[in-house]
């Protein structure tokens, strides 16, 4: 029988990681590590929230942060049960970061007209609601496309937009993410910062916090997703065998692209 205290990617293991984050590091959004320039904190974490499912799960992620005195960036997809303004806003109220989590390349098939008219449409629906500065792509793993091959051929920055979350950030980021339900997994096919090399590894909730204690890293840059984080068994079962066949098909995906 699952003893829930002893699960990770929980609520409680969340809030956790939140208190070790806190005690250790001065937190900025990714608006403000871009806008800083050379005057970073000499100790930051970036924490990045991509909300994939539903929009209520990052009211409780944010809430936790709140209470620990975390900036997070909180990147909403534009779609229904996820662009909920009322939730968007009331994150915002708390002095998170909103940004836009886009991926009209691969919803429009690889039609790069389409899919630049459809983020000049979206970027103005998030910013009749919020403030927006930055974007980060969404993965779309399961997509033969690419969501920041759009930069490719477009610029961001004729949309007002300062800097996208992947291809903006400088390459020395010590980075982690919860994609594939473990840090850094093999599962990840997308989630990673181009041209960046690993030096810190990391497969359990516990493992990363151990090495947040340590003192070893200057900088931290972490990618949550608030759906994954539970508070019930059911849920965490549920969302257990979620991610448990959605890295079967990205696994059987990384063998035919082989």
């Amino acid at each position: 029988m699952l003893n829930f205290k002893d699960l990770d990617f929980t609520t409680e293991k969340f809030r956790q990681l939140c208190s070790a984050v806190a005690d250790n590091y001065t937190s900025i959004t990714i608006e403000q590590y871009l806008s800083a320039g050379n005057d970073l904190p000499e100790r930051f974490v970036l924490m990045r929230h991509d909300v994939d499912g539903k929009a209520k799960p990052s009211l409780r992620t944010a809430l936790i942060e709140k209470e620990f005195g975390i900036h997070a960036t909180y990147y909403f997809r534009a779609k229904r049960n996820i662009y909920v303004p009322e939730i968007i806003q009331r994150i915002e109220g708390m002095g998170h970061e909103i940004g836009y989590h886009y991926e009209t390349l691969s919803d429009s098939n690889g039609d790069y007209e389409k899919a630049i008219k459809m983020f000049e449409e979206e970027v103005h629906r998030f910013r009749n609601i919020c403030v927006l500065k930055t974007i980060s792509m969404h993965g779309a793993s399961l997509s033969k496309y690419d969501n920041r091959d759009l930069w490719k051929v477009y610029d961001f920055k004729d949309f007002g937009i300062i800097g996208e979350a992947y291809l903006s950030l400088g390459e020395n980021l010590n980075y982690f993410t919860d994609t594939g339900r473990g840090w850094n997994s093999k599962n990840n096919l997308r989630d990673f910062i181009p041209g960046r090399k690993q030096k810190f590894f990391a497969e359990t909730t516990d493992d990363l916090i151990k090495l947040i204690k340590s003192g070893e890293m200057d900088n931290l840059y972490i990618t949550l997703h608030p759906d994954r984080w539970t508070s019930t068994t059911f849920r965490w079962v549920l969302f257990w065998v979620q991610d448990l066949a959605f890295n079967s098909a990205k696994k059987a995906l990384r063998m035919m692209r082989k």
